[in-house]
């Protein structure tokens, strides 16, 4: 199985706003993505980040999941992955049922949501916020819901991990790298805070024009099985030079009804550069969050 991460939230004249808006330059030479501190499975250096679970079956081991969740600066729910959530904690055992921190915002159309779930968090005291607005994702909207409410609470996020899955409908998961792009163009969230998509057992985020640095786990080059991609989405990529991979490219074109690179692999080296023209997709796999397979 692969895997994807992401975050956000906000009410529907906010978003209308910020959707709206004009796009974001997010040119960063010599940008550092350093994945350590959200793929640790114990204790983890200190970072302040949101975490949001998606609607979708959260198939990553207790242990990380757990902490991930309860390290964060704030947790949010959306909609069906309420539900989701409470069916992980309530497979937890008892000591770790009691210290799992409440999620502080739940939020969506809730569609997908059960009464029962709705009304055991409510009466918790968890903030409930309402979306309904149609034309946008209840994952877009739980990031404008993010930023609104780390404005308020002034809580500055360094990076966000969405829960998601990449094994469901194809136009789902589309739908979620489409978020990633409102969050960089519409200007979703701080231009400083990184949104991850984590699903199974693997990590993905966008690479915007420029020069990448992209620290590689000793887990996963220490894995017969890891990968990694590069793809463009939502235009072609003129021009990518790599260092690092299995298979570097050098001014390559990347293009789809040309060539994409997927199922490339690493040189068994912790660091990986990624100097592009254009947007790409990077994914990884991170095989000791795996919930379903101790074979790495």
């Amino acid at each position: 199985m692969t895997a994807i991460i992401t975050i956000l939230m906000t009410s529907t004249p906010v978003i209308h706003n910020l959707l709206n808006g004009g796009a974001a330059s997010f040119v960063t030479p010599a940008c550092e993505w350093d994945i350590a501190p959200i793929v640790a499975t114990q204790k983890r250096p200190v970072h302040n980040y949101a975490v949001l679970v998606l609607n979708r079956p959260l198939s990553q081991s207790q242990n990380f999941l757990r902490n991930l969740w309860n390290d964060a600066s704030v947790r949010v729910t959306v909609d069906g992955g309420t539900v989701q959530w409470d069916k992980f904690i309530n497979n937890l055992p008892e000591d770790a049922q009691k210290t799992a921190k409440l999620p502080d915002m739940i939020t969506g159309d809730f569609d997908s949501i059960s009464n029962n779930v709705m009304n055991k968090y409510k009466k918790k005291g968890c903030k409930i916020v309402h979306t309904p607005d149609q034309d946008y994702t209840d994952f877009t909207k739980a990031l404008v819901e993010l930023y609104k409410y780390c404005q308020e609470s002034k809580t500055e996020i360094e990076y966000v991990v969405a829960l998601g899955q990449a094994s469901g409908r194809l136009d789902q998961v589309l739908s979620n790298i489409q978020t990633l792009f409102l969050v960089r163009d519409k200007h979703l969230l701080s231009p400083n805070t990184k949104v991850y998509l984590i699903s199974d057992d693997a990590i993905s985020w966008l690479l915007t024009h420029g020069s990448h640095l992209i620290k590689i786990p000793k887990e996963t080059l220490q894995s017969h099985k890891s990968w990694c991609s590069l793809v463009p989405i939502g235009e072609s990529c003129t021009d990518v030079t790599t260092s690092g991979l299995k298979w570097d490219l050098d001014q390559q074109s990347l293009k789809f009804g040309e060539i994409v690179s997927t199922s490339n692999a690493f040189r068994n080296k912790e660091e990986v550069t990624v100097v592009c023209s254009h947007t790409l997709l990077w994914s990884m796999r991170v095989p000791h969050i795996s919930g379903q397979s101790k074979e790495i």
